[in-house]
């Protein structure tokens, strides 16, 4: 059972980390993805909120990566994950994100493996 949270976290991680070094390596191909009603609520233009976004899948993607604080990222990420998919509505997109918020949640759940730093 450990060996399969080990490569759901492990998978959960990569996905993360190419997310978030793609936008924060290319902002401008995600900023039209960026919704007008987070603009208005920060005040910041879309390529900010990207590369903040892409900050934070890069550094929670990471302590996935090393099992470090895992709990804490995956619940983190499934949240970031459930508003995404409030705001896309009913999408296929939304739809493979719910799938992978659940899984995000699960690894929350089911706490570390024997190879995380947690342990």
């Amino acid at each position: 059972m450990k060996r399969g949270i080990f490569v759901l976290r492990i998978g959960l991680a990569m996905l993360f980390l190419w997310f978030g070094f793609s936008q924060f390596l290319d902002p401008s191909m995600w900023t039209s993805l960026v919704p007008q009603w987070a603009s208005s609520l920060t005040g910041l233009e879309p390529s900010m909120i990207v590369l903040l976004n892409g900050g934070f899948e890069i550094a929670a993607g990471s302590l996935l990566a090393l099992g470090l604080y895992m709990r804490v990222a995956a619940c983190l990420l499934a949240i970031h994950l459930a508003v995404i998919i409030f705001d896309l509505g009913f999408t296929a997109v939304a739809v493979r994100d719910f799938a992978i918020m659940m899984s995000t949640f699960a690894l929350a759940l089911l706490g570390p493996d024997e190879y995380s730093l947690d342990a």
